[in-house]
Order: C-alpha cells, then sequence, then structure tokens
C-alpha cells in the first residue's frame, strides 16, 4: 500500500505539472495572439497612409524631372550662348589680326604679339615700337 501512495503521488505531481504547463502555454499563446494583433493593427494604419506616400513620392520625381529637363534646356542655351560668343570673338580677333597685318607700324611676326594690343602712339601719330 505504501508504493501505491508513492505512485499516486507521483502520478498526482506529474499531473499538477502537466496542468502548469498548459496553462501556461495557453498564456503564452494568448499573448503571441495580442502582439500579432497589435502589429496588425499598426500595418493597417501604416497601409492607409500608403496612397498618400506614393502619391507624394511620384509627384517628387514629376518635379525631379522637369528640373532636370529644365536643367538641361538651360544647359543647351549655354552652350549655343558661349558657341555664338566663341564666334564672335573670333571674328573679332581675325579683324584685329587683319588690322595688325596691314599696319607698317604693327609687327605681327614678333614672339610677343598680342592682337588687339594697341601699341603706343607717338607725338606725329605713329606707333612707338
Amino acid at each position: 500500500m505504501k508504493w501505491l501512495i508513492i505512485i499516486l503521488v507521483i502520478l498526482a505531481i506529474l499531473l499538477l505539472a502537466a496542468l502548469v504547463w498548459s496553462v501556461a502555454r495557453r498564456k503564452k499563446e494568448e499573448s503571441a495572439r495580442e502582439r500579432a494583433s497589435e502589429l496588425r493593427s499598426e500595418a493597417a494604419g501604416v497601409s492607409m497612409d500608403r496612397p498618400l506616400e506614393e502619391a507624394r513620392a511620384r509627384e517628387a520625381q514629376a518635379e525631379a524631372d522637369r528640373a532636370r529637363a529644365q536643367a538641361d534646356q538651360l544647359e543647351r542655351q549655354a552652350a549655343e550662348q558661349q558657341r555664338s560668343y566663341d564666334m564672335t570673338r573670333a571674328e573679332e580677333e581675325d579683324r584685329i589680326r587683319e588690322a595688325d597685318r596691314v599696319d607698317p607700324d604693327v609687327d605681327n611676326t614678333a614672339d610677343d604679339y598680342d592682337p588687339g594690343a594697341t601699341p603706343p602712339r607717338t607725338e606725329g601719330g605713329e606707333h612707338r615700337a
């Protein structure tokens, strides 16, 4: 009979341990369900803002595309203006070189020749060399 009591006590302890384990597991699962529900609610709240954020992102991209196109156009205009200036400056320098070439007072073959540099004139109107 003593063995029977020992076996019943052991069974009661095992049964109690299984019951405690089962309750703890249910509490843990319930806590996990609540946390999952909270995360889903947060995700739903964030997803409500998604269309607005997507629209803002598309708008910002469109603005960047417009700015890029405008910058390209301005760059083309600047390049054209620079080409026009360079051509005008080259034509001016050609005229100055031609004038210096025909001017008997200008040595356009000298090492220090600078087109457009006006040599100083003497009192008689002649250039000093």
